[in-house]
Formats: structure tokens, C-alpha cells, sequence
């Protein structure tokens, strides 16, 4: 993203870049107007010049003419003299009229008449000259010199009258440009400086708004370093109050431990000497049998208690390797360890799927010691069908959790039975510590499950419950493969 300072500069640089090209262009406009005006003022100097040569063209034939006339009436070799001059003026006369009519294609063509006509009556003139030194000129040759000075009178009237027409139309071309040329300029001078002052008005503005970012940007840098010196204050607050729990969790968990194997030694002496008064039970009344044997249950209930919560303690500190291992085999020493348990009750346990899984060889036998154990503990049927199968899925599959990638696998295992199951409302509190969802006719401390959920974590795994009440309940479990 571009900074506000960026894209102050940035705005101006448009500005500047807009008023350049503004300016250029009514510069280039300009300069093109004034060039047609000094084109169209050429132009009108040009056809103006043609007609004065034109008109020099012909006073300067009528002068040849009176030197002429002049030689052969008084026989004075001045008028000779002026008379041969001027044709030489006359040929430089004539190549200045080609020269200027040379982008006039028509006048080109009168060009050669007229050349033809003045050569023409040149010739006549040397031949009036010399035949006048030897005898007198008859009037044939006076009518035709006069004839041939018509001929020309007429023609360069007609080019007159073409270069009349052209200076005409040049003279209004001249006036639109002399009047629009002006008013242009004062339009440029207008826009220029509307293009400056808007150009002056946006830099300000966005020189404001740069200083009020400015202003801004240096309070937010004190805000955010007074926000950094208390992150800095409450980072050191929460490292010495992470010390501190720390610090109680170790003690929490040695005072865990201590606490529960000094009750555990009491307890096996309360079991033992319960166990020797039944075995004096002759001497027992009934009432004194009913009460030692619930104290005996008492006694065993919280051993389990005790030793679940100690299970439970030390799976937040302990730490295995994972280790690739064959499930079937795993379950069937879960099967020797409740051999008794299931003969009792009557269970079949399956094994379907893959074998392999990685886990921690030794949570992950208490887990599914735990679920089995649950799943004959929880079940009023005469024969108990416990179901446990294996499968590698993609992450892709596995709906609804964190931090779960598509492409990543993971091993999926389900857990099922045909027990009391429960009720679906209660499958978020099922794996809560000390959370019981069956009545007290179903032994157990609330904790079991509770290690199993805290078992699934220490794999970096996912689980989830489901069932129905008397429909049985399924546990699924996904474990990174």
C-alpha cells in the first residue's frame, strides 16, 4: 500500500504534469495561430509584390519603347544607350516574376505568354533601330508595335486581375488571423493563469493535508509508543505472573501427587483391616456386614478417584515419543488388562481397518483402555458389541476445526458400542472433568473421559462424541498420520 505522503506527492506530480500539458498545448496552439498570421501576411506581401512587378514589367517595355522611339527620331546615341539598359532590366524583371509565381501553376502559363509578348516586342524595337539607320520606318511597323504593346497591356491586366482575386481572399485570411490571433493570446493568457491558480490552490490543499498528516501521524506514533511502553509493562507483568503460575502449577502438581499418595496409604489400611473384620464375619451382625461392606466400596471408589486424578496429573507433565505401532496388537493388550471385565460381561470387540497408527504407545493404550472400559461399565445388554476402526482421511474431511491443513493426513479412529449411550445435548460437557451424565447404579469418577480428551491433545488430535440414549454412543478420534 502506498503511504499518504506518497500519494500526496503522487497527486501533485498529476497537477503539475496536467498544468504542463495544458500549457504546452495552448503554447503550441498559439504558436501555430501566430504562424498562420505571419503565413497569411506573407501571402498578401506576396501577391502584392507580383502586381508591382507586373506593373514594372510594363513601364519598364513602355521606357524601352520612348529610348527607341527616341534613337530613331533624334538619332542620339544616349537614347540607345538607355534603350539597351532596359533590356537587360527587363530580363531580370521577368526571371523575378517566375520566381515569385513559381506555386501558381495558372500564372505559370500566362507566365510564358507574358515572356513571349515582351521578347516579342523587344525584337521589334532592335529591328525598328537598325532599319531606321538606313532608311525611314513605314507605319506598318509603328501599328505593329502598338498592336503588340496591347496584347501585352491585356495580358498583364489578366494576371493582374488573377493576383487581385488571391490578394482578396489572402487579405480576409489575413484579417480572420489578425483578428483571432489576439483573441486566442488573451484566452491563453486566461487559462494559463486559471492553470496556475488551480495548480496553486490543489499543491495547498494537499500541502495542508500533508502537514495535518504530518500532525496526525506524529500523534499516533506517541500514542502507539505509549500503547508499546504499556504492551512493554504488561508483557513484564505477564511474565512474572506466568512465573507464578508456573511456579503454583509445580507446586500444585507435587502437592497433587504427595496428597494423593499419602491418602492412598490410608486407604489400602482401611481396605485391609475391612477386609480382615469380614473375614471374621461369624462374629458380625448382619447390620455390621452391610456397613463394613459399603465402607469397603467407599474405600475402593476413592482409590480409583485418587488414582484416576493421579493419571490425570501426570499427563500434563510427562512426555513420550511418538511412535508408529500396531493398533490390533494395542487393543489386544487392552484386552489381556480387562480380561476379566469382558469374560464377565459377555464382550466382543472388533478390530477393522488399517493397522498402523502413530501415537504415544503409552496414552494411547490408557485411552483405549478407558473408552472400553466405559463401554462395558455403560451397557445393560446381555452381550456388549464394542467396534473399533481405523482409517487414514485428509484434513480436507475433517469439518470445522482449527488448524487443520487440506493436504495433511490423519488417521481416524471410531470407538462404538451398542451401550446406554447418551444424550446428544450433553456431547460438549461429556469430556469435562468430574462430569457424570449416568446415575450412580454406573460406577465411575467423572475423569475417565476427561483423560481421554487430554490424551487426544498431547497427540495434537481432534475428538468428538456422539449417540442417543439406549442406542449406544461412537467416539471418533483423528490423530495427524
Amino acid at each position: 500500500m502506498f503511504s499518504m505522503g506518497k500519494i500526496i506527492r503522487y497527486r501533485i506530480q498529476i497537477v503539475f504534469t496536467i498544468a504542463i500539458i495544458v500549457l504546452l498545448s495552448l503554447s503550441v496552439f498559439s504558436y501555430l495561430r501566430i504562424n498562420n498570421l505571419v503565413k497569411a501576411s506573407a501571402l498578401v506581401n506576396h501577391t502584392t509584390n507580383v502586381k508591382l512587378e507586373l506593373e514594372n514589367i510594363f513601364s519598364t517595355v513602355a521606357d524601352m519603347e520612348s529610348g527607341h522611339r527616341g534613337y530613331i527620331l533624334a538619332k542620339d546615341i544616349g537614347f540607345l544607350t538607355h534603350f539597351n539598359s532596359l533590356i537587360y532590366s527587363t530580363q531580370l524583371k521577368l526571371n523575378e516574376i517566375k520566381t515569385l509565381i513559381v506555386d501558381n501553376t495558372e500564372q505559370q502559363e500566362n507566365f510564358i505568354q507574358l515572356k513571349m509578348l515582351v521578347n516579342q516586342r523587344i525584337d521589334q524595337m532592335k529591328d525598328a533601330v537598325l532599319q531606321s539607320r538606313s532608311a525611314e520606318l513605314t507605319p506598318e511597323s509603328w501599328t505593329k508595335g502598338k498592336t503588340t504593346m496591347d496584347e501585352l497591356r491585356n495580358h498583364i491586366d489578366k494576371m493582374m486581375a488573377q493576383e487581385e482575386i488571391l490578394l482578396k481572399k489572402r487579405t480576409e485570411s489575413l484579417s480572420y488571423e489578425t483578428v483571432l490571433t489576439p483573441v486566442f493570446t488573451i484566452v491563453l493568457i486566461f487559462c494559463s493563469l486559471g492553470v496556475l491558480f488551480l495548480s496553486y490552490y490543489v499543491i495547498t490543499r494537499e500541502l495542508k493535508i500533508s502537514n495535518l498528516l504530518k500532525s496526525d501521524l506524529e500523534l499516533r506514533k506517541k500514542e502507539l509508543l505509549n500503547v508499546n511502553n504499556s504492551l512493554i509493562e504488561s508483557n513484564e507483568s505477564l511474565k512474572d505472573s506466568n512465573a507464578s503460575l508456573a511456579k503454583m502449577n509445580k507446586e500444585l502438581e507435587s502437592f497433587t501427587y504427595i496428597s494423593s499418595h499419602d491418602l492412598q496409604e490410608p486407604l489400602r489400611k482401611i481396605q485391609t483391616f475391612i477386609s480382615r473384620i469380614i473375614d471374621m464375619e461369624d462374629h458380625l451382625s448382619e447390620t455390621g456386614k452391610n456397613y463394613l461392606g459399603r465402607t469397603q466400596e467407599s474405600a475402593f471408589r476413592m482409590q480409583n478417584l485418587i488414582q484416576d486424578l493421579l493419571a490425570y496429573s501426570r499427563l500434563k507433565t510427562e512426555i513420550f515419543p511418538i511412535e508408529n505401532w500396531d493398533l490390533k496388537s494395542l487393543v489386544e493388550d487392552v484386552k489381556t488388562d480387562l480380561d476379566e471385565e469382558i469374560d464377565e460381561k459377555n464382550v466382543i470387540i472388533d478390530v477393522l481397518g488399517e493397522s498402523e497408527i502413530k501415537i504415544i504407545v503409552y496414552q494411547f493404550r490408557q485411552l483405549l483402555t478407558n473408552l472400553i472400559s466405559n463401554s462395558i461399565k455403560f451397557s445393560d445388554k446381555e452381550t456388549i458389541s464394542i467396534t473399533i476402526e481405523n482409517k487414514t482421511v485428509k484434513g480436507s474431511e475433517i469439518a470445522e476445526e482449527d488448524g487443520i491443513l487440506n493436504d495433511d493426513l490423519y488417521s481416524k479412529i471410531t470407538v462404538s458400542d451398542n451401550g446406554v449411550g447418551f444424550d446428544p445435548q450433553f456431547r460438549d460437557r461429556i469430556f469435562e472433568v468430574f462430569q457424570r451424565l449416568h446415575d450412580k447404579k454406573f460406577e465411575g469418577t467423572g475423569i475417565g473421559l476427561a483423560i481421554v480428551k487430554k490424551i487426544v491433545d498431547n497427540h495434537n488430535g481432534f475428538i468428538s462424541a456422539d449417540g442417543k440414549v439406549n442406542d449406544g454412543a461412537t467416539f471418533t478420534i483423528y490423530i495427524p498420520f
